[in-house]
This record gives structure tokens, sequence and C-alpha cells, in this order.
């Protein structure tokens, strides 16, 4: 399942890089900052899926619906 939390990671990179680039040049869209917020979620949420899996879980993007999923890094996390 790697490929596939790896090329959904591609995927949205591409989406908020090509998102990003529009900003930069002042042609922005109406949603665009929600969208960079969603997509920055969701990576955030599919690099957390990765590790987990490397780290041996079962991990399967169809089960571990992302977009419901909320990564609470604890109250120990750097930064806090």
């Amino acid at each position: 399942m790697a490929q596939g939390i790896i090329g959904e990671i591609q995927k949205l990179s591409r989406e908020r890089e090509k998102i990003l680039a529009r900003e930069g040049t002042h042609h922005t869209e109406d949603g665009d900052g929600r969208r960079v917020a969603q997509i920055d979620h969701d990576l955030q949420v599919l690099w957390d899926l990765r590790r987990r899996e490397l780290a041996g879980e079962n991990v399967n993007l169809k089960e571990d619906y992302y977009d419901r999923y909320v990564v609470d890094p604890g109250d120990d996390a750097p930064g806090r």
C-alpha cells in the first residue's frame, strides 16, 4: 500500500504547489486558501499513515479515511 500513500502524497503536493504558484502571480481563485488548508491537513495525515506503515502497522487508505482523521501529536510534542 506504500505506493498508494506515496502516490497520494505526490498528487496532493503537486496540487498544493500549483495553487501556491498561482497565488504567487496574484491569480488566486475562490477557495484556494481553504483548499491549501485541506491539502495541508491531508498531507499531515498521509505522512502519519506512512510512518505507521513503516513501523509495521497494517494501513489501508480506504479503511483509514483521512478526511475524518485528526493528527494529535500529544502534550509532549515539540513546540507545546
